[in-house]
């Protein structure tokens, strides 16, 4: 790396109801402040089965949720790739530092991610290159990370670091607290009956953020990179 040159830093992800994007933006600004020149790269899924299902909802959406999101369920629990398209930034490019952004479904990496990771442009972009990852999710968050860290290594990736962003509540709770939100574009405070958590990222994200980052960029920029600790 060029010590007068600005790092060089690659966030690619895939955001469907806006979380796994407000971190990577709180991230980014933190390493555009330390310097950095930040590429953000958001996936779009463009899978005729699937894409326009999952592209990046208006709120409300006034519809049956739970089976716009179930009709993925075999294809993504089978591990199966999709189309998508990938922005300029994630074809190509000679980076520092690429992370990966990815939120979890069903256990594992997101379908337009995992696609990504098994593509042409992501061997490119991270062949010999330093890279970290972060999952958003409810609860189960594991199996995504492995998965991406497998992948990334399949690339020619150097894994680095992992975090994990959780939803307030348990796994049904905060399911049925995300869905009333979706459906009606306001936290609800009762679902059938329950009072229901906080939907989405909990409020101190952006210093979980904030702290992760700092602290795989402080190791890839000094020159010294082994794994961190999530």
């Amino acid at each position: 790396m060029n010590a007068e040159a600005k790092p060089k830093i690659l966030f690619v992800y895939y955001t469907f109801s806006r979380q796994t994007g407000r971190v990577v933006d709180a991230m980014a600004d933190e390493l555009t402040e330390r310097g950095c020149a930040v590429t953000r790269a958001a996936l779009e899924f463009t899978d005729e089965r699937f894409g326009e299902r999952f592209s990046t909802p208006n709120l409300p959406m006034r519809s049956l949720t739970s089976l716009r999101i179930g009709t993925i369920l075999v294809s993504q629990r089978l591990k199966r790739t999709g189309d998508i398209r990938i922005p300029a930034g994630a074809e190509d490019g000679d980076y520092d530092l690429v992370v990966i952004g990815s939120p979890t479904w069903w256990l594992t990496t997101n379908m337009p991610v995992r696609s990504y990771l098994k593509s042409t442009a992501a061997k490119r972009v991270m062949d010999g290159k330093p890279f970290a990852a972060f999952s958003v999710s409810r609860r189960y968050w594991k199996g995504n990370m492995k998965d991406v860290r497998k992948l990334g290594e399949a690339n020619g990736g150097t894994w680095l670091a992992e975090t994990h962003f959780l939803a307030a509540g348990g796994q049904v709770k905060s399911m049925l607290s995300w869905l009333g939100w979706i459906k009606h574009g306001e936290a609800q405070e009762r679902v059938l009956g329950m009072k229901m958590p906080p939907p989405n990222l909990q409020p101190e994200f952006p210093d979980q953020a904030k702290l992760f980052i700092d602290r795989v960029a402080e190791r890839v920029l000094t020159g010294d990179a082994p794994r961190v600790a999530g």
